[in-house]
């Protein structure tokens, strides 16, 4: 398991793992709820949007900076990350050897 997140009311946890999938917990039992896969890499980053709707937000996945489903930013292998963080139009790309990468996507 790579990253962990609570849900806004507290009561589904999501994990993404190394093993290329996301799954979704019941925070009460630890039961698993249901296992997404299909990811090319593996999942390091995940989260709970805070009103709980699925929002086509920016995102890395497979060398490729998205918003929703369009390919915006391709990674040539010095960018790529083993970790991101993204804050509104922001993304962050955190890299081996203490390196990051900070990119903001503008209008």
């Amino acid at each position: 398991v790579t990253s962990v997140a609570f849900s806004p009311d507290g009561k589904q946890i999501v994990s993404g793992s190394g093993d290329r999938t996301i799954q979704i917990w019941d925070a009460v039992t630890g039961a698993v709820l249901q296992t997404l896969k299909g990811h090319l890499d593996k999942v390091t980053s995940v989260a709970f949007s805070p009103d709980s709707k699925v929002k086509q937000g920016l995102f890395v996945s497979n060398y490729w900076i998205l918003v929703g489903k369009e390919r915006i930013l391709w990674l040539s292998p010095e960018y790529r990350q083993t970790y991101e963080a993204v804050w509104g139009k922001v993304i962050v790309l955190a890299h081996l050897l203490s390196r990051i990468s900070i990119l903001e996507l503008k209008d």
